[in-house]
């Protein structure tokens, strides 16, 4: 009997590499929520504003992509509007928009 090797057949391809990026970076994300060291609010706003800067710099098909995780994010716990986050795109270091993760108590 010919033996095949079973990986022949596998292509490894960006979009398959990508995929495989993002489960992980959304398991991670998942994590850190749980552990309490980010939410996904604040998450939800930095992927947004990368996704707002993708824009800007003519990538319209990773600027939608990462506009759908970030829905994803914004959507878990509180409900946070999308268009709310994208008013706040230029404002920094405001807490109450995720902007920045909230600071260790005793720092």
């Amino acid at each position: 009997m010919d033996e095949k090797n079973k990986n022949e057949d596998f292509a490894i391809t960006p979009k398959l590499v990508f995929d495989l990026n993002l489960a992980l970076y959304l398991d991670l994300v998942a994590a850190l929520e749980s552990a309490g060291a980010v939410t996904y609010r604040q998450m939800a706003a930095r992927v947004l504003n990368v996704s707002m800067d993708a824009r800007a710099d003519g990538q319209a098909g990773l600027s939608t992509v990462l506009e759908g995780v970030a829905k994803g994010f914004a959507g878990q716990s509180d409900g946070l509007s999308i268009e709310l986050l994208k008013a706040a795109h230029n404002l920094r270091d405001d807490e109450a928009m995720g902007d920045i993760p909230m600071r260790p108590e005793g720092s």
